[in-house]
């Protein structure tokens, strides 16, 4: 008896320390959020709510992954495993077979629609039935006259109908396959039975079902144009090219015809890839500046309203028919820049319409979660990539116009995090984009080194960044509130940090110069930008691949013409492979930029010192990283090949951590308990450490450990 009572008693204590064990967990994800600058405006008493965060628990700086770019970290955040493995290793990989680049995450496929080209003859062929067992019904009741007519009338009806079909009903629709391989700690949470809520985390489109589980896609749901984010700019300056230095991240300019009385213009929609003519669906657009030239009115899709410089409109409805039976539905919002002397007019990308989603258009799980959300919230961004820096960053917006839809973004996502936290989860994860693009665009007020540094604009936006990280702390402040509330774990951490953006390295420039690559005489190259990725630009057109030994390609990386795996590759597998790299990473790191005398390559690691598993015909075979100021040029991800090595950035895009050395940009990671172990955190830790406080187990070999 006494045995029996000790054995009972243990199982009870187990069963209590278990339980105790088993506590709700609630992950605040922010986007490149930097450790320096986040620990130096604790420390000065500028973040009080992460200052108290850091007093009750933990705060340690978290290495990001390598390379440190945004779907790279948060993959290996979601699944616990490294790049190698998640197969998430850049925003651009190359198919060896073409050398041409394309998004690293995603796959486009097509999809049969509904029968696909079976499609006419079904329904033309229900119809025929249909009528033909009326037919029958007839005659045998001898109502032979009937029964001819209406086989006559069913047989015209199902032509018709055939006809129509084939010509209205696409045979298939675009779909997307996320490449991210792992398992989410989500779904493994779900599979042990708890409850939760995902919104925001990049690389989760399109998104897929968990038991107990609701999410809304982040970073990765394209606009309504197909892109990343392309935002419009309608302008009746005849100059309008001088707005932009470069637009390589390809904004839509459109000329306007006049800057006085009803101009008509068009707005371009999402390309028609379920007919494929004409290429792109547009919808008409009148702007009517008034005769006093202080406002303009606007009407598109059944709308009118009325701006004057400086206003922004409410969320706008696009509807683009592809046929009187197909359409897609968009909102949007207008800014008016000036209304004289000439008209300039902003558009923001075009988000789907989370009330009316195409088929297959998975932006959230249930798929009914995205029209709820915004019945009981009212609409909101579904573009992964939320607030627009492509404008601002190409001239064609202001400091002011950023910020505002800045915040204006951040005010709903605010609002959405803070009903989420009130659901029954077991555990509830958001993450918040604003840092890393404040980061990105005003990096160059807090360096005054940087090459676009201006003094005057510094005065009023030199606080701009701590103002973002303020606004982060408010939120960490709801957070914690939540977590006292619901005697929850909180954990908050950042994908990686930032740095300064000084100047580009066009690493295939280097390549050219020192031999390793060779470009063919007399081939005009075009400047490359963001749409030759999706219109099936040129690439590498004056490449002489016989004689080329390595390429560059993407945000930091290169890769070898190795025979067998490329299409034209030169450089034998084995020995010559292998003293080919050794070479490179040695010359690459000797590298010297002649104005300073520094050195812009801090370390260059082949991809076996980095990742334990990979795909060779896939993984890069070098990744390049470099030093605060320096970073791969834009040209170079996209294959380009300019005249010189080095070239200072004078763009707003100042402040960035692609191919930065990740000992460089060290993300956040705070905890709301003290935590034993001294190991600095490593964004794969998060995965076992949210499991191991949810009670549930890990479903594999992992690359991080639990944090206590």
């Amino acid at each position: 008896m006494f045995l029996r009572r000790l054995f009972l008693a243990a199982a009870l204590l187990a069963a209590v320390s278990a339980a105790a064990q088993q506590r709700k967990v609630i992950v605040l994800g922010f986007d490149g959020v930097d450790a320096r600058y986040t620990e130096r405006w604790m420390n000065e008493g500028k973040l009080p709510n992460l200052a108290k965060l850091r007093a009750q628990g933990t705060f340690r700086p978290l290495l990001p992954t390598t390379p440190a770019q945004t779907p790279v970290s948060w993959s290996t955040f979601s699944t616990g495993i490294d790049p190698g493995r998640t197969g998430i290793f850049d925003f651009l990989r190359r198919d060896p077979k073409t050398y041409l680049p394309v998004f690293a995450a995603f796959d486009e496929t097509k999809e049969p629609f509904l029968l696909g080209d079976r499609n006419p003859i079904a329904v033309g062929g229900a119809v025929f039935l249909l009528f033909l067992l009326i037919a029958a019904i007839l005659l045998l009741r001898r109502r032979r006259i009937g029964g001819v007519v209406t086989l006559v009338i069913g047989a015209a009806l199902a032509a018709g109908l055939f006809v129509a079909v084939k010509k209205y009903i696409p045979v298939t629709r675009p779909g997307v396959i996320n490449r991210r391989q792992g398992i989410p700690f989500w779904e493994a949470a779900a599979k042990a039975g708890k409850k939760a809520t995902i919104v925001h985390v990049p690389v989760t489109f399109p998104a897929t079902d968990f038991d107990e589980g609701h999410m809304l896609s982040g970073l990765g749901v394209p606009d309504m144009s197909g892109r990343v984010g392309k935002p419009f700019y309608f302008t009746s300056e005849l100059d309008f090219q001088r707005a932009g230095a470069s637009n390589e991240f390809s904004i839509e300019v459109v000329q306007l015809e006049d800057n006085r009385g009803v101009i008509h213009t068009e707005i371009q929609g999402p390309p028609n890839k379920l007919f494929g003519d004409p290429p792109y669906i547009k919808i008409p657009m009148t702007i009517a500046v008034a005769n006093d030239r202080n406002s303009v009115e606007i009407e598109v899709s059944g709308q009118k309203f009325t701006l004057k410089p400086g206003d922004w409109t409410g969320w706008v409805n696009f509807t683009f028919p592809f046929n009187p039976l197909i359409k897609l539905h968009g909102i949007s919002r207008f800014h008016l820049i000036a209304s004289q002397p000439e008209v300039k007019l902003y558009l923001s990308p075009i988000n789907f319409d989370p009330r009316s989603l195409p088929p297959g258009f998975r932006i959230s799980t249930p798929p009914k979660w995205a029209p709820e959300v915004a019945k009981q919230m009212g609409l909101y961004k579904t573009l992964g990539w939320e607030i627009d820096t492509w404008a601002i960053s190409e001239g064609f917006a202001t400091e002011q116009m950023f910020w505002d839809d800045m915040e204006w973004t951040v005010t709903q996502d605010r609002k959405m995090f803070g009903h989420f936290l009130q659901r029954d989860d077991d555990l509830t994860v958001q993450c918040f984009e604003f840092p890393d693009r404040v980061g990105h665009v005003f990096w160059r007020f807090v360096d005054p080194t940087h090459p676009a540094y201006d003094a005057k604009l510094a005065i009023q936006w030199g606080d701009a960044l701590l103002k973002a990280y303020q606004l982060m702390d408010d939120i960490v402040g709801d957070a914690m509130a939540a977590a006292e509330k619901k005697h929850a774990v909180l954990i908050v951490a950042s994908d990686h940090g930032f740095a300064s953006f000084r100047k580009h390295v066009h690493y295939n420039t280097w390549l050219v110069m020192n031999g390793y690559m060779t470009l063919r005489k007399g081939v005009e190259v075009k400047k490359r930008n963001v749409e030759m990725l999706f219109d099936s630009g040129q690439f590498w057109e004056n490449v002489d691949w016989s004689k080329t030994r390595a390429y560059a390609m993407g945000l930091g990386e290169v890769y070898i013409n190795l025979k067998g795996r490329e299409a034209n590759g030169v450089v034998e597998p084995g020995a010559e492979y292998d003293n080919l790299k050794k070479e490179l990473k040695e010359r690459l790191v000797a590298m010297v930029d002649p104005d300073t005398l520094d050195h812009p390559v801090r370390r260059v690691l082949a991809r076996e010192e980095i990742y334990k598993k990979f795909d060779p015909n896939m993984i890069p075979d070098l990744f390049v990283m470099n030093n605060d100021g320096y970073r791969v040029s834009w040209q170079t991800s996209l294959g380009g090949v300019p005249k010189q090595v080095f070239e200072p950035n004078k763009a707003v895009w100042s402040g960035d951590h692609c191919s930065v050395d990740p000992e460089i940009v060290k993300g956040i990671f705070f905890v709301n308990e003290k935590l034993a172990t001294n190991r600095a955190p490593y964004i794969a830790d998060i995965y076992p450490t949210v499991l191991g406080r949810l009670g549930v187990g890990v479903p594999y070999e992992v690359d991080g450990v639990e944090l206590r």
